[in-house]
């Protein structure tokens, strides 16, 4: 008989247990050769949305694609990815870390990372992991959260690589010999408890009932922890991350420690936020001295640096993922590797930085081997709910689960080719004014050149493209970006320059529907 190692075996040293990683002697045996790891489930949250040219794949076909200017450094991990388009139907995303995870809505259930982790993360000896780069932004507290307990309750984050380091691989829950202390400590407070119990009044019972619900959390955790089997190794051969003297150092030593997480399978469920949803970090290690938040308003804050620099920041959002991936494909498991094994979703919770639209949300996702079918660009015809997009990770995963949130249609295409990709479709176009009021119909998009980004056009054919330029107020109370490469119906005034129409106040604009 072959020599099988359970998956909970350890390795243990004077006062320590290492938990191991997935290794071939712990698969189950079968006629043919198997890969059963574990699957895990990784969220990385990029803050402030995107200036959508820079993003936008142009003319992508599914197997057929050239990688945006921001997702350039993905390049080595393209056979990983799938990318996908067309994600989110929302105008307006305003304070969207919700959506990332919570499918547009909050209506008092789970988010879906939270959902995942009592399928497959519940066993673990960290059910999952909450962590973040930003302290918390008082003004608005939904801003710096995108996980959610049940009854819409905040689930706290972790900021500090070294303290998440020390909870994952220096706690006494994952030392038996520790285990059997406390349990031995809990076992005579509950007695003492106890005794008191029977000589104090109704405030201390009170007290005393909350320290029971403490003592009970202990001994669930330790419960878990229990099937953890001793053997020998010395934990010490886990380096403690250093303290980064900047956020990029600091981002790594999170990352890295996290991917010793899943390796070990410490956890099989976690969240990472690079930042709060309207993230005022500022970048200066980059050379960007504002505030990213001031930065994504490129509109209203016009610039050329001013988007230049916001993307740099997006950029580094994107190194940093692939950073990730890197570290991930570093570890072997099974007959393939750590991210074979492990779904990374990337992305944001808004589209257009500057207008918060929910529609054409950045997400990609990588690894997730038998979840999803990477090496792809899904670029839906029709906008997607990004519920919709959290249902079918569910269901891919193994859930038994047919509604979301209020989202019950999983959006189609992520571990196949049945989806219905989107088409450029004919549009009769026109350019006219009639005493005044310009009326136009035809595509809008916004101008790809950083040095006007506040322009839009709209092609016209054997005419020059109408030009619109107006002011923030007219953009925002239409809505303007949110209909970014829909074909359009839109009247407005201006004047007419070279013989090209120049709008310079919108008053009416509509989607043209099939």
């Amino acid at each position: 008989m072959s020599f099988r190692l359970s998956r909970r075996a350890v390795l243990k040293g004077t006062g320590a247990t290492l938990p191991l990683p997935f290794l071939n002697a712990m698969a189950a045996p079968s006629k043919k050769s198997s890969n059963t790891a574990p699957k895990r489930f990784v969220a990385l949250f990029k803050p402030n949305g995107v200036h959508p040219p820079t993003w936008a794949i142009n003319n992508g076909k599914e197997h057929d694609f050239e990688l945006s200017a921001l997702m350039k450094p993905l390049t080595p991990h393209k056979k990983n990815i799938l990318v996908l388009g067309n994600i989110g139907n929302k105008k307006n995303g305003h304070h969207a870390g919700q959506n990332f995870l919570c499918g547009n809505h909050r209506s008092g259930d789970p988010s879906m990372d939270q959902v995942l982790a009592d399928g497959i993360g519940k066993d673990s000896p960290v059910r999952s992991l909450e962590l973040t780069t930003e302290g918390l932004f008082l003004g608005k507290a939904d801003c710096s959260y995108i996980s959610y307990a049940k009854g819409n309750k905040f689930i706290p984050r972790e900021s500090d690589a070294q303290l998440v380091f020390d909870k994952l691989f220096r706690s006494p829950l994952t030392n038996s010999k520790k285990r059997q202390e406390m349990t031995s400590i809990l076992d005579s407070v509950r007695g003492n408890a106890q005794f008191l119990n029977r000589r104090i009044g109704k405030e201390d019972k009170n007290t005393l009932e909350q320290f029971y619900t403490m003592v009970r959390e202990t001994e669930k955790k330790l419960e878990v922890n229990a099937k953890l089997k001793p053997s020998n190794y010395d934990i010490s051969k886990f380096k403690r991350p250093e303290a980064g003297a900047n956020i990029d150092q600091q981002v790594t030593a999170m990352m890295d420690t996290l991917a010793l997480a899943l390796l070990t399978d410490q956890t099989k469920v976690a969240t990472y936020m690079l930042g709060n949803d309207n993230s005022r970090l500022i970048f200066d290690f980059l050379g960007v001295k504002e505030q990213h938040h001031y930065l994504s308003h490129f509109f209203r804050n016009f610039s050329a640096k001013n988007i230049t620099n916001l993307n740099k920041v997006n950029l580094w959002h994107v190194q940093k993922y692939a950073y990730f991936l890197s570290k991930l494909k570093s570890f072997k498991e099974g007959n393939g590797t750590l991210l074979d094994n492990t779904l990374v979703l990337f992305g944001s919770g808004m589209g257009h930085s500057d207008d918060h639209t929910g529609y054409n949300v950045p997400t990609i996702m990588a690894g997730g081997k038998g979840i999803i079918k990477t090496g792809r660009y899904v670029h839906h015809d029709k906008n997607q709910n990004v519920g919709d997009m959290h249902l079918a990770l569910l269901q891919g995963f193994g859930l038994d689960i047919d509604r979301y949130q209020k989202n019950d249609t999983p959006v189609t295409g992520l571990n196949d080719s049945n989806f219905t990709p989107f088409v450029e479709k004919y549009v009769k176009t026109f350019a006219k004014d009639e005493g005044g009021t310009f009326k136009v119909q035809g595509k809008l998009r916004m101008n790809p050149d950083i040095n006007n980004a506040r322009l839009y056009l709209i092609d016209i054919e054997g005419q020059k493209p109408v030009k619109i330029q107006v002011s923030f107020k007219n953009f925002s109370v239409h809505r303007l970006s949110y209909f970014c490469s829909k074909p359009v119906y839109l009247e407005g005034t201006g004047n007419t320059e070279d013989g090209q129409l120049f709008v310079k106040n919108i008053t009416k604009l509509d989607e043209l529907k099939n």
